[in-house]
């Protein structure tokens, strides 16, 4: 296992979005996280307009509490602040709103697109928060219809500074085919900076990475990259290094699938 692991993106506030329902859920979660390795969660509940209670204030007053109750229960984890930012409600939020939401308090927002495959209003706000001086790390691109249809545009947005972070699932027999190809290809093209679990739950979407990457036949040189170099980069501010290049290596069975 490689340790410590940074899980760039979790639903782990309880009560405020579709993550943990309660407190007691919420710890439930993180203990799962440690037993993974993972010593540092980025909560990152949606700001979206399906949950109009996650305001940054909110967010900072939740993750104390998580932190709180965490030093009570003898969890080796620790929770920072974050969101995960719907490009719709950009425009909407001030510098100082923004600010708040940013990972770990650094200059990185972590930006849902939205789920359309039409690109151009939002290549035109992506452009725009840039110019506003913050970085872009997109959620799961893996997983947009968007960049689904047109895959040479993650590229072209690396190219203009986004950084991409996977959803750990996305490289598993657990999701479709679509999502799943565009992954890999991504990490063989080396345009993925982070790859986080995108926890909601414990059973459905469970806190676990760096197990599920040695599942998914990635070394240790290359999950330390990802759940560690790049994120910590991330939270930091510093220039992330350049990702390695990664091939699928889940062995094929006598019959052709993959296990």
């Amino acid at each position: 296992m490689i340790c410590p692991v940074i899980d760039l993106h979790c639903h782990i506030l309880p009560g405020i979005d579709d993550g943990p329902r309660s407190l007691e859920e919420a710890i439930t979660l993180c203990r799962v996280a440690e037993r993974d390795g993972t010593r540092t969660l980025v909560a990152t509940p949606h700001v979206n307009g399906d949950y109009p209670r996650v305001t940054p204030a909110v967010i900072v007053e939740q993750t104390g509490a998580v932190n709180r109750a965490l030093r009570r229960s003898g969890v080796n984890v620790s929770v920072r602040t974050g969101a995960e930012v719907a490009l719709s409600r950009v425009g909407e939020l001030s510098d100082p709103e923004l600010d708040l939401l940013a990972l770990g308090g650094g200059p990185y927002l972590l930006v849902e697109l939205p789920w359309t495959s039409a690109a151009s209003g939002a290549l035109s706000a992506l452009s725009g928060l840039a110019a506003r001086g913050y970085g872009i790390v997109l959620a799961h691109p893996e997983r947009s219809p968007m960049l689904q249809h047109d895959d040479a545009l993650v590229a072209e947005l690396v190219q203009s500074g986004a950084l991409c972070c996977l959803d750990v699932g996305s490289l598993t027999d657990r999701s479709g085919r679509p999502t799943r190809s565009l992954a890999w290809k991504l990490l063989a093209d080396g345009l993925v900076h982070a790859i986080a679990s995108d926890c909601h739950d414990a059973e459905r979407r469970p806190p676990r990475l760096g197990s599920v990457l040695e599942q998914a036949g990635l070394s240790a040189e290359e999950i330390d990259y990802f759940t560690r170099r790049g994120p910590e980069a991330i939270l930091a501010g510093e220039e992330v290094p350049p990702p390695p290049r990664v091939q699928s290596r889940r062995r094929r069975s006598w019959f052709g699938r993959s296990r």
